[in-house]
């Protein structure tokens, strides 16, 4: 009985598989054809299909290889969509790694710039200025620190910044937004 069902089975493997592995090729990269036929003739084995009549083992034996052809596109398109978004995170990150530098050297850009027109400024201005935005310090402690009054302190911060602003009129919003 034994021999029978090999003979039997060869027989089907040797009738079918070509056909078999040509209609899978129809559906699925002829890499993946000769897994997905072997695997459903291994399967079969085990359930003794090969003792049934010619036109059921036929029609067990296509379904059978549809339905892996069907599971196999359905783990590609899983694995493609996977690669997919990560491929698209990937870019996005790259993407938002170029934005920040670029605003990074935009930012640099503007503060060189707002520095060398804090330069041209007069040299009171100049060191009230520096005193009040780069060092932090209020009116009072400049006036005390220079021997001066509040309101000439603020003064001139306010003409220091008139001054900025004309010299830097399209850079100056950038510059107090990026600070």
């Amino acid at each position: 009985m034994e021999s029978v069902t090999v003979n039997r089975y060869r027989e089907v493997y040797l009738e079918y598989a070509p056909k078999l592995l040509r209609f899978a090729e129809k559906f699925v990269s002829k890499f993946y054809t000769e897994d997905i036929v072997h695997d459903v003739f291994l399967k079969l084995w085990d359930r003794q299909v090969f003792l049934l009549s010619e036109n059921d083992i036929k029609r067990i034996l296509f379904v059978a290889v549809r339905n892996a052809c069907i599971d196999q596109l359905r783990k590609l398109n899983m694995e493609q969509e996977y690669i997919d978004k990560r491929d698209v995170q990937l870019k996005l990150d790259e993407l938002d790694f170029y934005e920040s530098s670029d605003e990074l050297f935009m930012k640099e850009d503007l503060l060189r710039l707002l520095l060398q027109k804090i330069e041209q400024l007069p040299e009171r201005s100049r060191d009230i200025f520096k005193m009040s935005y780069l060092e932090g310090l209020k009116a009072a402690e400049i006036a005390e620190r220079l021997d001066i009054s509040t309101r000439t302190v603020e003064n001139q911060l306010y003409r220091a910044l008139i001054f900025l602003k004309k010299a830097a009129s399209r850079y100056f919003v950038y510059i107090f937004t990026l600070i």
